[in-house]
């Protein structure tokens, strides 16, 4: 099996050449940026003394640079594209061991995602900063980043759940296809929010009939023979033939003047559009391009195989294409010979219009597939990053939950302490208790960050794990509301209506409390703590709770469907030694006097 070392030096090696690659084309790139100022700078006195003797002429040279300087440009477009992907290339592979050595991640960590007063998102960490999302996350997209957290949010089936394993599965052994992906996608930072799809088609509002009049139309596709007349002209009577032709050009240019102004707000609208086009475009290749053995990864690509679900990406094909033909216009050469010919600008316009009536709103889906790869991909580069991980086993049992050697996943390998855990079916609420700092809530987060971290159908973090598909709900971070009037004490009382809402409503709920009413008074908080437990165990729904009141342990000695585990601590030359290993029982030693008294503070009574 890889390991986690040999991992990072393939990740190391992808980054070394791609620095190598760097340096070449910029070089190749320079070059032909060289080549086209150059070609740019003598047309302009050739063309000065050659339109002074022939028309023709200076058409026939006029086009010959014109090929020339496109040749020039399209040269250093290649060259800067491929510079473009190597230098993502790069900051994908550094981002890659900046991930398994620092957790640090620098796609979006999802912040704006997380629901106030969800069941687990806050306790647990799923969204925002240090969270398991910001960890996983490799999405670009709108779709990609919404794919992924609705992932986060959801209850899979067991039938769902495995697919999406053997999906994960297969993906995490192509990590060059993963990265190719990602490097195409890997400039359009900052657009999670964006809609490419839902932009457009708001684009596309704008009207453009003003390119489709009836003797424009004619006009315009007579123009090409109308030159060839001309042309044969000149060689009959070249006077005649290069004062018409004088004329024509002329004429064009001024016909396409009359819509220039509103040809730029058509351009400008558009032409952000186009980069981003030309990116998925490059995706879609490779999406299509690969054949896959996993049922849920070959299903979404035969969806694109047969004829009726071809349309969305030719039309994504030939807007792209068509934008990229409107942008010609910002090139002066182009702009001038293009509409003195053939009316360049118009007749762009009248294929985007033509585009239009029968296109718009039928891309959404192709950025959806991008965005469900994406999000897929993100998931198998995790677990790819993690060999010592492994795909948790769905059990039937209700409720049943085996681990061994498990960690949390948002501490670094290096601080994570292993430990094994077992909730047996009997086992109705399991108690945990010990001192502060000892590990109670990071067990607890542990165990259903591991969970929820399972049903995304990637690896968890654990040598072993079995677990049964749940609904769970965390009872851990409650904080009071000021602006809103909520005391800690109002918004635990809602946490647990909440609480007894989802028992009443599920018969498969998995409840996680860290120390509840802890808003109140000691005789206060026990009393209800103690109430809690029983409405608990009188329901369908498994528990654990985390707690400092031995006395709510103590339930255990009288309630066999109560397993009290704790977290124990040392103390060695004078200092507190935590070994954060759960074991089974209740806990006799705590530390809240030691450390109060190490700042001075009698708690001898």
């Amino acid at each position: 099996m890889t390991s986690a070392k040999q991992i990072i030096e393939s990740y190391n090696n992808r980054v070394d050449q791609a620095k190598i690659d760097i340096e070449v084309y910029q070089g190749l790139s320079h070059r032909y940026s060289m080549i086209r100022l150059a070609v740019f700078i003598l047309a302009i006195p050739l063309l000065y003394f050659i339109i002074k003797t022939n028309i023709i002429v200076f058409g026939l040279f006029l086009i010959g640079i014109i090929i020339l300087f496109v040749w020039a440009v399209i040269k250093q477009q290649k060259f800067d594209k491929l510079l473009s992907e190597k230098q993502a290339l790069k900051d994908i592979n550094e981002n890659e061991i900046e991930s398994i050595n620092k957790h640090q991640n620098l796609y979006y960590n999802g912040e704006e995602y997380d629901i106030p007063n969800h069941h687990y998102t806050s306790d647990l960490d799923i969204f925002g900063a240090h969270s398991i999302f910001g960890l996983i996350n490799r999405c670009r997209t709108y779709y990609g980043n919404k794919i992924l957290k609705t992932i986060f949010l959801e209850k899979p089936t067991k039938s769902d759940l495995l697919e999406k394993q053997e999906a994960i599965a297969e993906l995490e052994k192509e990590t060059e296809y993963r990265q190719e992906i990602a490097v195409k996608l890997f400039s359009l930072e900052g657009l999670e929010n964006y809609n490419v799809a839902e932009s457009i088609n708001r684009q596309m509002e704008m009207d453009l009939s003003f390119g489709e009049g009836k003797i424009l139309t004619i006009y315009r596709k007579l123009l090409p023979l109308i030159w060839v007349g001309i042309i044969i002209l000149y060689f009959i009577n070249y006077g005649v033939a290069n004062t018409l032709a004088s004329f024509l050009f002329i004429g064009n240019i001024l016909l396409v003047g009359n819509f220039t102004k509103r040809i730029s707000e058509v351009q400008g609208r558009l032409s952000n559009t186009s980069n981003s086009l030309r990116k998925y475009i490059d995706v879609l290749k490779s999406l299509f391009n690969k054949k896959w053995n996993s049922t849920l990864l070959r299903s979404h690509a035969e969806e694109f195989e047969n004829s009726s679900t071809e349309l969305p990406l030719k039309s994504l094909s030939d807007l792209s294409s068509i934008i990229n033909q409107l942008d010609y216009r910002l090139n002066l050469l182009v702009a001038i010979v293009g509409n003195g010919l053939l009316l360049w600008d118009l007749s762009v316009i009248y294929k985007l219009a033509k585009w239009k009536r029968s296109n718009t709103g039928k891309i959404e889906k192709i950025f959806k597939h991008i965005g469900f790869m994406e999000a897929m991909s993100s998931l198998a580069t995790y677990a790819y990053n993690h060999p010592t991980y492994t795909y948790p086993q769905i059990s039937e049992n209700y409720m049943r939950i085996e681990a061994n050697a498990l960690e949390h996943p948002l501490i670094p390998k290096s601080q994570n302490v292993e430990n094994d855990f077992i909730l047996n079916k009997q086992d109705k609420v399991v108690i945990i208790t010990g001192s502060n700092m000892s590990g109670k809530s990071t067990l607890l987060r542990t165990i259903g960050l591991n969970m929820i971290l399972g049903y995304t159908g990637t690896k968890v973090a654990a040598s072993n794990l079995s677990i049964p598909i749940v609904s769970i709900v965390t009872y851990m971070r409650i904080k009071d509301a000021l602006e809103e009037n909520v005391s800690t004490f109002k918004a635990e009382l809602n946490r647990i209506s909440m609480i007894l809402s989802v028992l009443k409503d599920k018969d498969d709920a998995f409840i996680l409390i860290d120390e509840m009413l802890r808003g109140t008074n000691s005789k206060d908080k026990l009393n209800g703590s103690i109430g809690i437990t029983k409405k608990l165990l009188e329901s369908e729904a498994y528990a654990m709770i985390a707690t400092h009141d031995i006395k709510l342990a103590e339930m255990g000695n009288e309630e066999n469907r109560i397993a009290n585990y704790y977290f124990d601590i040392d103390y060695k030359d004078g200092d507190l030694v935590f070994d954060y290993k759960v074991k089974s029982g209740i806990c006799e030693n705590f530390n809240a006097s030691f450390l109060l008294g190490q700042l001075g503070i009698d708690t001898e009574v």
